[in-house]
């Protein structure tokens, strides 16, 4: 029953074109707070949990979630027809960020000092509290990419049905451990989903209505 289901969705997905909606947003000066409330909401509106919201510096992050599938299309988060395969034949899962920065001028950088200044490692110059600014802000996103990886599993092939693990030997088991269970590993971003969160954005923003979380599905 898996497999017919796959060729449908398969069939159905093949239609959606990438990479759709914009890489950036402009938000107006006086729309910051209603902007973040809605971000937030549609960050949580599409399975991640924001993790990390601070409205002075503009920054939401997220925890993992595990990538949406064909077997999973309820997960799905991106349109990349590529993706989507390729989290159906791993193990994957995604995290987002948003950053609200000041629009700057399209200019090239200069500098009126001669002499370099000292690396800033503490951000003390700088800073922004973007609650009390009043100019228009960018809005970007970004959606990594993480694959889970065991240590030592060797699979065939011929088959990935056919797996070996050697039996890891030759360590000081008081001071060393081997890893063991899955290693996850950044490995790219979905720009797909990241302007597809963003045309969500743009269009409640623009339609000023609020989110609304979806029914959760009743419990058997």
């Amino acid at each position: 029953m898996i497999r017919p289901c796959i060729a449908v969705a398969a069939l159905v997905l093949t239609g959606c074109s990438a990479h759709r909606g914009p890489e950036m947003l402009t938000i107006a000066s006086g729309q910051y707070s209603e902007a973040f409330s809605t971000t937030v909401e549609l960050v949580r509106h599409r399975g991640w949990e924001p993790e990390l919201m601070d409205r002075r510096s503009g920054v939401i992050e997220s925890g993992t979630v595990q990538a949406g599938s064909l077997i999973e299309p309820f997960r799905l988060n991106t349109e990349d027809f590529d993706t989507i395969i390729e989290n159906t034949l791993s193990k994957t899962r995604t995290r987002v960020r948003i950053e609200f920065r000041p629009t700057r001028p399209a200019t090239l950088a200069r500098s009126s000092q001669p002499v370099l200044d000292a690396p800033d490692y503490v951000a003390r110059q700088g800073l922004q509290d973007l609650t009390q600014l009043d100019q228009p802000l960018d809005l970007r996103a970004w959606v990594y990419v993480e694959h889970g990886h065991k240590p030592n599993l060797m699979r065939s092939t011929w088959s990935p049905k056919l797996t070996a693990q050697p039996k890891r030997t030759g360590y000081d088991r008081q001071w060393e451990q081997p890893p063991g269970g899955v290693i996850w590993i950044p490995t790219s971003r979905d720009r797909s989903a990241e302007r597809k969160l963003l045309a969500a954005i743009e269009q409640a923003l623009q339609t000023n209505q609020p989110v609304q979380a979806e029914s959760e599905p009743p419990t058997s």
